[in-house]
C-alpha cells in the first residue's frame, strides 16, 4: 500500500529511523520484521485487555495519497482478529491542526488509530521523536503528541537527553526512550519511508545536503 520496498520504504521495527543516531535495528518487541500476521499473539494481547472477541473502533485518514490505501490495509489486518475498524477520511488541510490535532476532536470522534507521517527538523533524536511523545507538549490545537503519551520517565529521559553535552550519550538515551515507546504500544510504526524521485539528464550541481538528507533544491540549474 505504501509503495513497496523501493519507493515505499524499508518495514519499520521501531519508532526511531535508522539515520538517527540512537536507532537500535535489534529492536523488534512486535516481530514486525517477519513480514508475518501473529494472529494467536494478538488473541493474547486482546484476552489480557478483557476483548478477547475484539471491538469496534475507527482509524482517521487523510483522504489523499498514500494513506488510503495503507489504512484500508490496517482495516483488513484488525479484522482477522475481530477488531472492526471504521475509516474516518478528513480533509487534509485540515487533518494536523484540528482532526489528529485536537484530543477533544479525538475523543469525540473515538478515534481509537490515526494516520500520520513523520519526518525530523533536524536528524537527531530530539528532533525526531520528543514532540511525538514528550507529554508536557499535548495541546489543545495543533497537537503533535497524537497518543497522548505521558510517561514521566520519558518526560524525565528527554530533559536528561537535551542536557547531554556527549552526543554518543544523548543517543543512548534517546534509544532508551524509544524502547520504553515501543513497550508502552501507543505508536505503530510502519514504514521508514523512501521518496523516489527521478533525475532528469539535463539536471546540474545536483548534491545531497548533509543536513536535510535530500537534494539542495535552491541549488540546483540545467544544462542549457
Amino acid at each position: 500500500a505504501r509503495g513497496g520496498a523501493d519507493a515505499g520504504g524499508d518495514i519499520a521495527t521501531n519508532m526511531l529511523p535508522p539515520n538517527i543516531a540512537g536507532h537500535d535495528p535489534a529492536l523488534d518487541p512486535y516481530n514486525t520484521k517477519s513480514g508475518k500476521p501473529q494472529i494467536d499473539k494478538a488473541k493474547e494481547e486482546l484476552a489480557a485487555c478483557g476483548k478477547p472477541t475484539g471491538f469496534d473502533t475507527v482509524i482517521a485518514t487523510r483522504n489523499a495519497g498514500k494513506e488510503p490505501k495503507t489504512a484500508e490495509a490496517l482495516q483488513a489486518a484488525l479484522k482477522n482478529v475481530g477488531i472492526n475498524a471504521r475509516l474516518d477520511p478528513t480533509d487534509a488541510s485540515l487533518y494536523f491542526r484540528s482532526t489528529i490535532g485536537a484530543p477533544s476532536n479525538v475523543h469525540a470522534k473515538g478515534y481509537g488509530l490515526m494516520m500520520a507521517g513523520w519526518g525530523a527538523d533536524f536528524p537527531t533524536g530530539y528532533g525526531f521523536l520528543s514532540i511525538l511523545v514528550d507529554g508536557r507538549s499535548i495541546s489543545a490545537s495543533g497537537n503533535n503528541n497524537y497518543a497522548e503519551l505521558d510517561n514521566a520517565e520519558v518526560n524525565s529521559l528527554i530533559d536528561k537527553a537535551k542536557a547531554a553535552t556527549d552526543p554518543k550519550a544523548a543517543a543512548d538515551i534517546w534509544g532508551q526512550i524509544n524502547k520504553i515507546v515501543m513497550d508502552e504500544a501507543v505508536m505503530v510504526p510502519f514504514t521508514y519511508d523512501k521518496a523516489l524521485n527521478y533525475r532528469n539528464p539535463r539536471l546540474t550541481n545536483v548534491f545531497v545536503t548533509e543536513y536535510y538528507g535530500m537534494y539542495d533544491f535552491a541549488s540546483l540549474g540545467v544544462t542549457s
